[in-house]
């Protein structure tokens, strides 16, 4: 049986067999299959065009996409495959959260605000950190309360991962703290705020407060999910199309389920399952493998397997490394260059320069090479070698690594040490200000205008040095919170040998003296922050001895004792923010170690000493969330200490270095710049010349992560390829990463000199013979055997087809 031809016909390209069959689909429920560069949204825009050659209105076509960027690349295919431009503005095209969005409005029948920035809602995260901590004090151990920098983006990011996963969503009403904590799988500090932080944004279901990122997704897929009903007052669009479809997470999914009708909704996806890599926010290959079939079982699969991207080299080469099969259409070698490097990342550093200066040797332009780091932390030799090389270089997504955040805090603790922070580029003063105020964990109250310091920073650098040095040096009140937590380790000894009723007792007694110590240090002390912490104690201890000379006899003292405990724990949390505990005295030794160290100790030994005196590793575990970012936070501060060492610089003279690095990275601007990014950031991305450095064992693939998922990194890494990709790897081939192997390279390279000779011989697409006839014409020229083509309102003939009936108007003037 012949394949009917395809009504629409694109003007640009020449679809492939694979191509053309997704094209022509009469499925209702169709998941896309394809690998990377084989032109997915393509191939979605040519199944548009085919819709509405068949009379179908672009009103009743939604194309939705998880980014902005690639609603924009959608909207531009559109136009590009043949499309008027008139006709693809009548479509819908939008993110998945503007589409929720749109929909609430109209469910909500009011707008409700949205809050693009998460430091806007700083605010409201307070108040829900507020809300916990007076709502749970005394029936907890601990309360965290940080609204730093990290610790804003470390509740959002734990709180898009809950919404995400709609692990949000569960029925929380009536479960204690632990079974909160339990239910979301996170801390229970993190799982009260979330909660409190949800209670203040939904105050009632018809009066939502505001919306931050993510959450007009989550909320309209909670909504239909509690009443599908309400689908039926939303567009009912005949067509359905999703774009990276590996994206997908269990809110887009619910929302896809209550819109895809049955029996009259099509649903076209594509996506790749080796380019899930958010699996942490949600995404899983099994969306596409198996709850869509699970959802709608008449589901076809398609497949599309040639890459319009790079050469066959490069194809073959995937493919083997996913085993998968993948081929390329494209007429073009795409080398893959592999080259070594000795011990130290110095001497991979060299390797990316020289493969750089081939590069613009060859007379190909710098700005077409992108090196892509698997963590930032690898950039640091990259950068300090190419600003030595003076090769101009330009970050995308990623910032320059003296701008990430643990950096920023080191370069704070110098510029404090040296008293010279007014060298530092005032672009940069406030974010080293914010650094310095996360990694020194400095608690801001309410009544701190934290805006206004950091204002003062930027315009008068010598606040930075005078306003941290007065917030850790806050040595007084340590001995208050001392003489807390010793009644508490003596109740949890005295608990472990005595019997309960003993216990109280004893710690009646010790209550009593700490209460007389506290009140007579509130009569001879003025510092502020000592006097908050005094108040904090004897406020509490003064309720609790009156809590247990009202219970002791009501209550049995097992129970008794346990609230005691978490009265004081809670107690102990408060005193810790209010003279910000241990890290302060550390923060205050460190600065003083700096000040005596002096400007000529070399910089590498005051880091490291730093770092030791910080204990930087219980440090980043505690203000970073997932295990994995921390660890890359300590190999960042490790990687930028090497830099120091490998200098032989001074302190003073490393301070210099910096703001020179400074002025360079400003030349990030101009035009013809070597592209840095992380792997992570390039998805969805294509580079003429791709360079990947550090493919060593514990680095590609990275030390503890999940190895499923950095498979899926490395293949998006080697696909971004247009025309070069080169795989920078360690000389000892015990420490060389086992990915590069398996591409088997050399294997496949005889295989694909054939493809590229059969590429090469490919006929290009024989060009449409169109024209235009008006009223009487119109009926005599599809009489004649012309066709129609209802996206562009042209007449067409097919391949084979003789133009000779059709004369008077292919010649008539009226040709297109």
């Amino acid at each position: 049986m012949t394949q009917e031809a395809p009504r629409f016909a694109p003007q640009t390209i020449r679809p492939t067999d694979e191509q053309v069959a997704i094209q022509l689909s009469r499925d209702k429920t169709v998941v896309i299959r394809a690998n990377a560069g084989a032109a997915k949204t393509t191939t979605l825009a040519l199944r548009i065009g085919e819709a509405i050659a068949r009379g179908l209105p672009p009103e009743h076509i939604l194309t939705l996409t998880f980014t902005q960027e690639a609603r924009d690349v959608l909207q531009r295919r559109l136009v590009e495959v043949g499309i008027p431009a008139a006709t693809a503005a009548r479509l819908r095209v939008a993110t998945f959260e503007q589409f929720s969005i749109d929909a609430l409005e109209t469910l909500e029948q009011r707008p409700v605000p949205q809050i693009r920035h998460i430091k806007e809602l700083k605010p409201y995260v307070d108040e829900a950190l507020q809300n916990a901590s007076d709502k749970y004090a005394g029936k907890i151990d601990y309360l965290v309360s940080d609204t730093s920098t990290a610790g804003l983006s470390q509740f959002f990011h734990t709180q898009l991962e809950l919404k995400a996963t709609l692990r949000l969503q569960a029925d929380l009403d009536g479960l204690g703290e632990d079974e909160i904590s339990d239910a979301l799988s996170v801390g229970i500090s993190t799982a009260l705020t979330i909660t409190e932080y949800e209670h203040l944004r939904l105050r009632s279901r018809d009066r939502v407060q505001f919306r931050g990122p993510f959450d007009a997704t989550y909320d309209l897929a909670c909504m239909l999910d509690g009443d599908p009903e309400l689908r039926q007052e939303l567009p009912r669009p005949r067509i359905i199309l999703c774009d990276e479809l590996h994206d997908l997470n269990e809110a887009s999914f619910h929302l896809l389920l209550h819109m895809i009708v049955p029996d009259y909704t099509y649903f076209i996806g594509a996506g790749d399952i080796d380019q899930v890599i958010h699996s942490r926010l949600g995404a899983s290959d099994e969306f596409m493998r198996s709850r869509f079939v699970a959802a709608f079982p008449a589901t076809a699969t398609y497949s599309l397997t040639y890459s319009f991207r790079h050469g066959p080299h490069l194809a073959y080469a995937a493919g083997a490394f996913k085993n998968k099969a993948a081929d390329s259409v494209l007429d073009l070698r795409t080398d893959i260059r592999e080259v070594d490097y000795g011990p130290g990342g110095a001497s991979c550093a060299e390797r990316v320069v020289e493969t750089v200066r081939l590069w613009t040797k060859a007379g190909k332009a710098a700005e077409d090479c992108t090196i892509l780091v698997r963590e930032p932390y690898q950039a640091i030799d990259i950068e300090n070698s190419l600003m030595q090389a003076g090769l101009a270089y330009r970050t995308l997504e990623m910032p320059r690594y003296l701008d990430r955040e643990e950096i920023l805090f080191l370069r704070g603790m110098i510029a404090i040490a040296l008293d010279d922070f007014a060298a530092t580029d005032k672009a940069r003063r406030g974010p080293i200000f914010d650094a310095v105020a996360t990694f020194a964990e400095v608690s801001f109250t309410r009544d701190d205008n934290v805006d206004q310091m950091r204002q003062a920073v930027i315009d008068e650098p010598v606040a930075l040095t005078w306003l941290f040095t007065g917030r850790v040096d806050q040595r007084g009140s340590k001995d208050v919170r001392d003489r807390v937590a010793r009644v508490i380790d003596a109740l949890i000894d005295a608990s472990r040998s005595q019997a309960p009723d003993l216990v109280l007792g004893a710690m009646r007694q010790q209550l009593g003296s700490l209460l007389e110590f506290i009140r007579s240090e509130e009569e001879s002390h003025g510092d502020t922050a000592l006097m908050r912490a005094l108040a904090h104690v004897d406020e509490d201890v003064n309720t609790l001895i009156g809590y247990l000379e009202r219970s002791v006899l009501v209550v049995d003292a097992q129970t008794l004792l346990n609230m005691l405990r978490n009265h004081l724990l809670t107690l102990l949390s408060k005193l810790d923010q209010v003279v910000a505990g241990d890290v302060k005295q550390r923060m205050a030794r460190v600065i003083a170690y700096m000040r005596d160290a002096g400007p000529d100790a070399p910089a590498h030994d005051v880091l490291r000493h730093i770092c030791v005196l910080m204990d930087i590793e219980a440090l980043a575990k505690r203000l970073y969330v997932h295990a994995h970012e921390a660890r890359v936070v300590r190999r960042s501060i490790a990687g930028f200490i090497k830099a120091a060492e490998d200098l032989r610089l001074n302190l003073r003279e490393f301070s210099e270095w910096i703001a020179t690095a400074d002025r360079y990275g400003s030349r990030a601007r101009q035009k013809n710049c070597v592209q840095l990014d992380c792997v992570r950031n390039a998805k969805g991305k294509e580079f003429g010349h791709v360079i990947l450095p550090f493919l060593e064992v514990d680095e590609f693939p990275f030390a503890r992560a999940d190895r499923a998922e950095e498979e899926n990194l490395f293949y998006v890494a080697i696909t971004r390829a247009i025309s070069a990709l080169t795989l920078v790897c360690p000389s000892d081939a015990t420490l060389r990463s086992p990915f590069v192997d398996r591409m088997q390279i050399d294997r496949n390279r005889s295989r694909a000199e054939l493809a590229l000779t059969r590429n090469g011989q490919r006929q290009a697409a024989p060009a449409r013979i169109e024209f235009r006839a008006n009223g009487d014409d119109w009926a005599r020229a599809r009489k004649l055997g012309a066709h129609w083509d209802g996206t562009r309102k042209v007449f067409f003939l097919v391949p084979g087809q003789s133009p000779e009936p059709f004369k008077e108007w292919i010649e008539g003037g009226r040709p297109v």
